[in-house]
């Protein structure tokens, strides 16, 4: 069942109220000239600089109690107060302006019940304002107080212990800068929303594959483009095809052309056997919404955050002369080395061997994590050959022939206790008359997502704040 396009084109489509489009424009307005001036590299890197030598200047200035050098970190603390105020606006103005979008409606439906991963769209985007205005409130308490301590002297007691909490403030305000700075979520100026994110929600099973795969990593605004240009590409179809198998044919070749596994005179003779010459040569054009760049750019933003699957992919590839001639069944699934935040993903290939045809089953065990146990029952592989799959080179035609027998599972994983600890994870495959075939074992470390660097300094800034504590209790 197709989701709805609260942004489709019906006759029957009540637009918005003029006060709501005004609102959205002039949000919009301003949420693009605050991100532009965020944003830009020269303030980027001001930004880093002033976070690492505030905390310098504020460890010399306790080391040496120079006066001069306090001076000098006072007049850093008002300059990252300047330039962190543009990054906390534009965070404030981009979650108005997601706001405004998801509350559109169109026929019962708005924008946040339409399309999974919307919550977690705006959570980040209230992750992101929440940063940016913890950064700012750490550097104007920290100018407060070095400007209080200017006119002490620095051996009191009461200058000793402001300088402390100053240092604090320069601590906090580094490690923000880190957090906030390394997101790519306010790059984007052209859009309301983000452009593209991490999914929440997704089909188990993934098919057609690659489509699939880029659908759950768009936003909702350009979910509902891509549903458009969906229906309109169905128009320019070959052969009887369903839209969703011609696209996934194209994002195949897309993606071997990105691994250098075929040119793009091969990639468009394959594309003109699945859709008619207009359209493959409005996918050429640059001025198209959905063309050859925009698609790859897409493929390019799930590589990058769905590697598993792509090493799952790369393995079929190598392996897939020797599945052409033997009889047994195929099991394969990646597992991230590193659990970030205790959340991972879980990438099957499964595929019954020849003399099969009926449904089979995989079983999942997760141990110490959520769920523990998962049974997916899988229906027995459609063996309809696809055009365009089955001509060019070698490697192309195993590839494909490789997917399309085959299932492919994305399955969310968690674990509930943090650390570094090692879990493991067991994959099995069953036949028919649940009997084991296949079985894989594979194994995580969790890991906090801030590095070893970040990991080590929150945990003893915990350990001091815990020693402070049970000394104020005593």
């Amino acid at each position: 069942m197709d989701l709805p396009t609260p942004y489709a084109h019906e006759e029957h489509e009540k637009p918005p109220s003029s006060a709501m489009s005004r609102r959205i424009e002039s949000r919009d307005k301003w949420r693009g000239l605050w991100t532009k001036i965020a944003i830009n590299t020269p303030s980027r890197l001001v930004r880093y600089a002033l976070s690492t030598t505030l905390l310098i200047s504020i460890v010399l200035s306790s080391t040496t109690l120079d006066q001069t050098l306090l001076n000098t970190s006072r007049g850093m603390w008002a300059l990252s107060v300047i330039f962190f105020i543009p990054p906390t606006v534009a965070s404030s103005y981009a979650r108005m302006a997601a706001k405004d979008r998801l509350e559109l409606r169109k026929e019962g439906f708005s924008l946040r019940e339409s399309y999974v991963g919307v919550e977690r769209i705006l959570n980040q985007l209230d992750e992101n304002k929440l940063k940016e205005r913890t950064r700012l409130s750490a550097a104007v308490i920290g100018l407060v107080l070095s400007s209080a301590m200017v006119s002490n002297t620095l051996q009191t007691d009461l200058s000793l212990t402001l300088l402390g909490v100053t240092a604090f403030m320069s601590v906090l305000v580094l490690l923000a800068t880190v957090s906030i700075e390394s997101q790519k979520t306010m790059e984007i100026g052209k859009t309301p929303l983000l452009k593209l994110h991490n999914p929440s929600l997704f089909d188990t099973i993934a098919d057609p594959l690659l489509v699939d795969m880029v659908y759950a990593h768009l936003d909702p605004e350009t979910s509902s483009k891509w549903n458009e240009w969906m229906e309109t590409i169905s128009l320019n179809v070959r052969r009887n095809q369903k839209s969703e198998h011609a696209v996934e044919t194209v994002l195949r070749s897309i993606y071997f052309t990105m691994t250098d596994k075929m040119d793009q005179e091969e990639r468009r003779t394959i594309c003109t056997q699945v859709l008619n010459m207009p359209a493959v040569e409005r996918l050429e054009s640059e001025d198209e919404l959905f063309n050859f760049m925009q698609l790859e750019e897409f493929l390019q933003h799930v590589i990058e955050r769905k590697p598993g699957m792509f090493r799952l992919l790369s393995r079929t590839l190598q392996r897939a002369k020797n599945l052409q001639v033997t009889e047994d069944w195929t099991l394969d699934a990646d597992l991230p080395p590193r659990a970030t935040h205790g959340e991972s993903d879980l990438f099957v290939l499964a595929s019954p061997g020849k003399s099969s045809s009926g449904p089979f089953e995989i079983d999942i065990i997760t141990v110490e994590g959520e769920p523990e146990t998962q049974v997916i029952r899988l229906p027995s592989i459609n063996q309809v050959e696809r055009p365009g799959r089955n001509d060019g080179s070698e490697d192309w035609r195993i590839f494909n022939r490789v997917i399309d027998h085959s299932h492919v599972l994305w399955i969310g994983m968690a674990w509930n206790k943090s650390g570094h600890e090692g879990r493991s994870v067991q994959v099995n495959l069953l036949s028919e008359d649940l009997t084991t075939v296949k079985s894989q074992v594979l194994w995580t470390i969790m890991e906090d997502g801030d590095g070893l660097f970040l990991t080590t300094i929150r945990k003893s800034l915990r350990e001091v704040y815990s020693m402070i504590t049970r000394t104020i209790i005593r």
